[in-house]
């Protein structure tokens, strides 16, 4: 797993979004997941300055502030095996 970044806060309004600031963005609809491989939600916008973006994820935990200063992760791409011919 591969830690991207940390959520910030809880964004206002009925939906459980969250706010991360991260280091490198994940693509947009990628899952995001905890230091237990548990996974979060999926981000849904990326914004900000491209030096230090910030990601909106939906959660899908019922109680997002439960998972605020924590760290985020993303899994990387498996790597493509191509054998010599």
């Amino acid at each position: 797993m591969k830690k991207i970044g940390e959520v910030l806060h809880v964004s206002p309004g009925p939906e459980n979004r969250v706010i991360a600031k991260v280091d490198v963005p994940p693509k947009l609809g990628a899952t995001v997941f905890d230091a237990k491989k548990k996974p979060i939600g999926v981000v849904l916008d990326i914004f900000g300055p491209v030096k230090s973006p910030y990601i909106e994820v939906k959660v899908e935990e019922r109680e997002p502030q439960k998972i605020v200063n924590s760290p985020l992760y993303i899994l990387p791409k498996p790597k493509s095996v191509r054998g010599k011919r």
